[in-house]
């Protein structure tokens, strides 16, 4: 029986599918690096059918892949919080700062009435928010 390379290919899609890797760039991905080493591995002089079987063994076990694309994804999701609950920080300080200083400008109220701390209180939280995010947007050494 002749080795039908495409047909192979799109079995080994239909896997990586029933697998759960179904999301459009991550499939396209995986099959575009399927491709580029079945020819890495053409070029090497195997045929089509054991280049097929090397790429494949190589690229991984659509389980395998998915765990780790689930991984990645709770990565994502982590850092998404995190930026969030900065931005809200960020939000919730100036919240706490302005009434105070608009009582300190509007009633001439002096500092040591209960002015002091909302203002403090809000930059800390306001500055805590400006690193939280930062820390969000940062890489992580693997």
């Amino acid at each position: 029986m002749i080795f039908d390379l495409e047909k192979s290919i799109a079995e080994w899609r239909a896997q990586m599918l029933a697998a759960g890797i179904n999301m459009p760039v991550p499939l396209e991905e995986l099959e575009s690096h399927l491709r580029e080493e079945i020819e890495r591995q053409m070029g090497l002089g195997r045929d089509e059918k054991e280049a097929f079987e090397i790429s494949a063994a190589h690229i991984g076990k659509p389980v395998e892949l998915k765990n780790e694309f689930k991984k990645e994804e709770r990565k994502l999701m982590k850092k998404a919080l995190i930026v969030l609950v900065g931005i809200f920080m960020i939000l919730f300080g100036p919240a706490i700062i302005m009434p105070a200083l608009a009582k300190h400008y509007h009633y001439g109220m002096a500092w040591n009435t209960g002015i002091f701390w909302p203002v403090v209180i809000g930059t800390i939280i306001t500055l805590t928010g400006v690193g939280t995010v930062i820390a969000g947007f940062k890489k992580r050494k693997a």
